[in-house]
């Protein structure tokens, strides 16, 4: 019988190999994309139920098989304290997981969780001049025309998210007459646009190399910071949850590496990808008449739809989801449970299992319902509360490979400053390996960058170290690291022939250590001289002075040498 999806056409009948694989092991032994089925082991609601009356979906798609690199977090909120009126940050028990390829703008927080307020205007704008701005708020800007000339007929609006390079403020003459000043920015697609000085905005610098003032995406906080840090996310996709789990504010606690296949189930209406973590021991067939399968139009329109989700996975915050053990390992309950939008067990009653068993199509039959009725009475329909089986923009999960209480005694460690992810399940990744440079014009990720390890182009090959290699070893030349003093040929005296001062010898070169040889013998000399009594001072008195006076008749000048 072949495989039925929805809106994508029938597929053809799959040959099913003999041969039992494991999950970790199908990158190695066989191409993906690949149809497979599972025949042992359970995941969310893939595998083989044990259990009589429960459908699980066996026949999948394994898509590709990746190792992401990702940032372990969780939510945090603010509370005024009622004693002294300070703000403090409290931790919140929805733990996150960020990609490296997450796209959105993060603020970073003080101890109080502060931040730096946005810039309000235009003209305070480009009087902080940065030379690039992120756009928090919508606002209007001129453009050019078809010549490349400022014109008031034509302009835009700038979404909240652009980027915006700043190139200088022009003062132009408006159609009324009056001169007003006008900031010229360019966009990421390279399109000239103009701002009033005096509107109202909202923007925030964009750090760079050299001033880490403004928002930064998640490469630059791990390329600049040590964590644990505390960020607020300002721009960017939001996990569509209850905003009492996920305020914005987001403790970010280390880096670690995940390899994910990412799976999408064929016997089912239900059309979405499912990111499975290869330690979870699934056992699956494989089709021997796959590339016969990969011809057909209906294969190509699933391999289209599974890009576009997992660049959606690749761009989204992630919820981690406690999940017991048996739900991977013995296949006892049903599926993953929203932490989120789930009530807890103590207050869970038989309507809201009932409710809970209702199929994905009856809860859409309800909602088309009630927008007919609303159209009807001519009111607006309600914004009802998300659904994330029917999102696949905003909404991923992942299991939890931690309890969680294990996990809070690691973060008491890493406010303690000692290392909380020793020994942990969630390996810490080594940065150095790690490409961080930051995408031009921070481009949405591509089908070529789901790992965490990219460039812009083609991928290349981490390094292997960080240190460059070793310098050759050079030639040894002994050399006298003491001073040289050079003395001039006139200050030079030959003691022994008392000769006068201008006798023509060249300058030759005095080291230190010779003349403090020199100080010590002429020390030791005075020492032993000045020890013996002269029995007659006129004696001597005559001996000095014809020695100093020499044969000439004249007293030689005596030269101090300054070190």
């Amino acid at each position: 019988m072949a495989l039925s999806v929805t809106d994508m056409g029938p597929l053809p009948d799959p040959v099913w190999d003999s041969n039992q694989i494991l999950l970790k092991d199908v990158l190695m032994q066989c191409e993906i994309p690949t149809i497979g089925k599972i025949v042992k082991g359970q995941f969310m609601n893939l595998g083989v139920s044990k259990i009589p009356f429960k459908s699980l979906q066996q026949a999948i798609l394994i898509h590709c098989i990746k190792t992401n690199v990702k940032v372990l977090a969780h939510s945090v909120t603010t509370k005024v304290d009622g004693r002294d009126g300070r703000t403090r940050l409290i931790a919140l028990d929805q733990r996150l997981s960020i990609p490296l390829t997450y796209q959105g703008w993060f603020e970073l927080l003080s101890e109080d969780g502060r931040s730096a307020r946005p810039i309000d205007t235009v003209f305070s704008l480009a009087k902080y001049n940065p030379s690039r701005c992120l756009v928090r708020q919508n606002i209007q800007a001129f453009m050019t025309n078809s010549e490349g000339k400022l014109t008031f007929d034509k302009y835009k609006v700038v979404l909240a998210g652009e980027q915006l390079a700043l190139a200088g403020d022009i003062t132009v003459s408006s159609p009324m007459g009056d001169k007003i000043r006008l900031l010229r920015c360019t966009d990421t697609r390279g399109c000239n646009l103009y701002l009033q000085f005096d509107q109202r905005g909202a923007f925030s610098p964009i750090a760079n190399d050299t001033d880490v003032t403004g928002v930064m995406t998640i490469k630059d906080i791990l390329r600049r910071f040590r964590l644990p840090l505390t960020v607020k996310l300002v721009q960017g996709v939001w996990p569509k949850v209850d905003q009492n789990k996920f305020t914005g504010i987001v403790r970010l606690n280390w880096a670690y590496t995940d390899e994910t296949a990412f799976v999408c189930p064929l016997d089912k209406g239900h059309f979405r990808i499912t990111p499975v973590p290869t330690e979870v021991p699934l056992k699956l067939l494989t089709a021997k008449n796959n590339p016969e399968i990969a011809q057909s139009q209906a294969y190509q329109n699933i391999i289209t739809k599974c890009n576009r989700m997992i660049a959606n996975y690749n761009n989204t915050i992630h919820l981690i989801l406690a999940v017991p053990e048996s739900a991977i390992n013995r296949s006892k309950h049903h599926s993953m449970v929203n932490a989120l939008s789930a009530k807890s067990p103590n207050t869970e009653n038989s309507q809201s299992r009932i409710k809970r068993s209702r199929s994905r199509e009856d809860m859409l039959m309800d909602q088309v319902d009630d927008l007919y009725q609303y159209l009807r009475d001519g009111r607006p329909p309600p914004q009802h509360k998300f659904v994330h089986d029917s999102d696949e923009e905003s909404f991923f999960e992942e299991p939890a490979y931690e309890h969680l209480d294990d996990f809070r005694s690691r973060l008491d460690m890493l406010e303690r400053g000692q290392p909380g992810h020793t020994n942990s399940k969630y390996k810490l990744a080594d940065l150095s390996k790690v490409d961080l440079r930051r995408d031009n014009n921070n481009s949405p990720p591509t089908e070529e960058k789901q790992s965490g390890i990219q460039t812009n182009g083609k991928p290349r090959t981490p390094p292997q170290s960080d240190t460059p290699p070793p310098v050759p070893p050079r030639r040894y030349v002994r050399t006298d690291s003491a001073p040289v003093i050079r003395v001039p040929a006139n200050l030079q005296q030959d003691s022994s022939s008392g000769s006068s001062k201008g006798s023509g010898r060249l300058p030759r070169n005095v080291s230190e250590s010779t003349l403090i040889a020199q100080r010590r013998v002429s020390k030791d000399s005075n020492a032993s001289s000045g020890n013996k009594k002269s029995k007659d001072k006129s004696t001597k008195q005559q001996d000095n002075r014809s020695s100093t006076t020499g044969s000439s008749g004249k007293r030689p000048s005596v030269h101090t040498l300054y070190l």
